[in-house]
C-alpha cells in the first residue's frame, strides 16, 4: 500500500481530507483498549500470489488470510507493515473484504453481485488504492450499494482495481454507484470503469471464446483523451492506437480473472490479547521493527 509521509501516517479523525477517516471515539471498545475508534464493520485482508506461468491451480485454495481488523488503530498498525502496491510481485492479488465474506474475490461466493473494474498503469496505483481503501473503511458507501470489498491485482504491465458488490441494486443499474466510485477516487466521470456481473463472468469462463476485449488502462486522472468513432464515443486516459483493443488469449483471460498459485510467507496472523493486529511475516510484507 502507499507509504504516506510521516506526518500523515495516522488517520485524521475529524478532518475533511480525502485521506481521513471520521468516526466517533469511544471509552470502551470491543477491541480491548479504551479510546479505540471502531469501524462500522470488521474487515479482513487476504492475498493470493502465483509465479508467472503457473497453471492449473485452484485460486480459492490459494487465498491466504493476513489479518482481521475492526478499528482505525488496528488498521493503521496493519497498514504500516504491508508491502506497497508498487513493490508487490506480479502476479499478486490483495483482497480487502468484510470479514463475513467466506471466499473473498470468488465469483461463486457472490453469484448475484459483480464488480466494477479500473485498469491502471503502475505510477497512479498506490494513491487510488489508498483512496478506495479509506472510502470502504470510512463508510463512504451506502448500505443499499452492497459494496463488500475491493481487490488490487498486480500484473506485469498494469494493475487492476476492482470494487465488489454482493447484490446488484439500483446503484448498479442506474450507474450512480459507478459515478460514486469515480468521484471518491478523484477520477473524471468519463473514465472507463466497467461493471461485470459475476453470473456473466461465470458464463464467460465456461465459453472463453466469447470473452470481450478489455478496456485500456487509466494513466492519470488529469490526462484524459477523448476518442471518437462511428461506433461509440468514450473517454479514456491514454493515447489511442489503431490496434489498441485486442482479443486476449486464454492465458491472459486466466490471469485477468485472478492469479493462481501457491503463496509464500504467511504464518501466525491474528490479534493479540489486547486486540491489536499481530503481524508475523516471512517473505510477504515487512516488520516495522526490522526497518
Amino acid at each position: 500500500m502507499a507509504q504516506l509521509p510521516a506526518s500523515k501516517r495516522t488517520a485524521s479523525l475529524s478532518g475533511s481530507s480525502r485521506l481521513s477517516l471520521s468516526v466517533p471515539p469511544v471509552r470502551n471498545s470491543a477491541y480491548g483498549r479504551p479510546g479505540r475508534h471502531p469501524l462500522k464493520h470488521e474487515w479482513a485482508i487476504s492475498y493470493v500470489h502465483r509465479p508467472p506461468g503457473a497453471k492449473g491451480i485452484d485460486y480459492e485454495k490459494e487465498i491466504k488470510k493476513v489479518a482481521t481488523f475492526g478499528s482505525i488503530e488496528s488498521f493503521l498498525h496493519l497498514y504500516s507493515h504491508l508491502t506497497p502496491p508498487n513493490a508487490l510481485p506480479p502476479i499478486t492479488d490483495v483482497l480487502v473484504f468484510l470479514s463475513r465474506i467466506g471466499r473473498p474475490g470468488v465469483w461463486e461466493e457472490m453469484r448475484d453481485g459483480g464488480k466494477f473494474t479500473l485498469r491502471l498503469v503502475h505510477p497512479i496505483t498506490p494513491l487510488l488504492y489508498e483512496s478506495l481503501l479509506l472510502a470502504l473503511l470510512g463508510d463512504q458507501f451506502e448500505e443499499a450499494d452492497s459494496v463488500v470489498g475491493c481487490v488490487l491485482s498486480v500484473r506485469q504491465s498494469e494493475d487492476i482495481l476492482s470494487v465488489w458488490v454482493e447484490q446488484e441494486g439500483e446503484g448498479v443499474r442506474s450507474g450512480s454507484l459507478k459515478e460514486k466510485i469515480l468521484s471518491l477516487l478523484g477520477l473524471p466521470q468519463s473514465t472507463i470503469c466497467e461493471y461485470r456481473a459475476n453470473r456473466t463472468l461465470l458464463d464467460a469462463a465456461s465459453h472463453p471464446s466469447e470473452t470481450k476485449p478489455y478496456p485500456p488502462p487509466v494513466h492519470h486522472p488529469h490526462h484524459v483523451h477523448t476518442h471518437h468513432s462511428h461506433h461509440a464515443h468514450h473517454t479514456h486516459a491514454q493515447p489511442h492506437h489503431a490496434n489498441h483493443h485486442h482479443i486476449p488469449s486464454s492465458a491472459e483471460r486466466r490471469e485477468a480473472r485472478e492469479p493462481r498459485g501457491p503463496a509464500e510467507g504467511l504464518r501466525g496472523f491474528g490479534r493479540d490479547r489486547d486486540g491489536e493486529v499481530r503481524v508475523e511475516r516471512n517473505g510477504w510484507g515487512r516488520r516495522g521493527d526490522h526497518q
